[in-house]
């Protein structure tokens, strides 16, 4: 098999499931899947369908084994492809438990999202020893829409 898509369809089938099943399990939206023929899937997305298939990412996306190595001898460059995916922070790779959580806080609803988010800010506050309020509002304005510094309710009430 050649292409991601026909790997993922082989496995689908194996399972005695469709994709429309498991885009629905995964949390990915109907068609999601056969997109990834056109255009390159992010790699949260991929690590969810090849988790839900029990199958390596290097098999689905190079249809060989994490043992294996490119047809020009060289081992697989796994942080290249997180590069390539764009699961990177300050310039460097963000490795599995990160991009685990980041893939976990996706799936949390607005208010749990505040939550784990306030729980990290007083961690971080800990570490650099420095007492500051809840800087989530920072990021998300009351909608739950990313925005940028300054912006959403602490703007609004002036304590941004």
């Amino acid at each position: 098999m050649s292409s991601l898509i026909e790997r993922i369809e082989h496995v689908i089938k194996a399972r005695g499931t469709n994709f429309k099943r498991v885009e629905r399990e995964c949390g990915l939206g109907n068609g999601t899947i056969k997109r990834w023929g056109e255009q390159s899937p992010r790699l949260d997305k991929l690590a969810l369908v090849s988790e839900h298939l029990q199958v390596s990412l290097d098999y689905l996306v190079f249809g060989r084994s994490c043992s294996e190595t490119s047809t020009d001898g060289d081992n697989l460059d796994l942080e290249a492809a997180k590069r390539e995916q764009g699961l990177v922070c300050d310039g460097s790779p963000l490795n599995n438990a990160e991009a685990d959580l980041i893939a976990m806080f996706r799936l949390l609803s607005e208010e749990e999202r505040e939550d784990v988010f306030d729980i990290v800010h007083l961690k971080y506050k800990r570490r650099l020893g420095k007492k500051a309020g809840s800087i989530y509002w920072t990021y998300f304005d009351e909608n739950g829409e990313e925005s940028g510094p300054a912006e959403g309710r602490e703007a609004r009430d002036g304590t941004a």
